[in-house]
């Protein structure tokens, strides 16, 4: 999945779009820049699309992907990208967590799975 993005084709944004292009241009993640059939859109796509703090955020439709802000601009990556979460858990849920891993390491997915829908039906009836 890419990250795209689009701009209304005016003659001030066109500054803009060669401001966004220029930005990506000497990136390792290359962006297609294409038209809408009638030009009144220019479309942005890449794997990550970087946005100058020069270019008003305000201007731009994210079509696919999400926002980060950095400290010169955004970045526009696909949404399915992964994000890091940290979690501060205590003791008691961290000694848990660790339990439940030694118990399924030494199973296949499948053994886990019976396991859990058997605890299930158990439960249920």
């Amino acid at each position: 999945m890419k990250a795209k993005i689009l701009i209304q084709n005016t003659l001030e944004n066109q500054e803009k779009a060669r401001l966004i292009r220029n930005e990506n241009r000497g990136s390792d993640h290359p962006v297609t820049i294409s038209f809408s059939e009638d030009a009144a859109e220019i479309f942005f796509e890449g794997d990550l699309i970087r946005i100058p703090d020069s270019v008003p955020f305000e201007l731009l439709t994210i079509v696919e992907g999400q926002e980060k802000k950095r400290d010169d601009g955004y970045d526009i990556q696909p949404s399915d990208k992964g994000k890091t979460v940290n979690l501060h858990l205590d003791a008691g849920l961290v000694a848990e967590l660790n339990e439940i891993r030694q118990h399924v390491m030494s199973k296949t997915q499948h053994d886990i799975i019976l396991e859990i829908f058997k605890k299930g039906l158990d439960h249920f009836k």
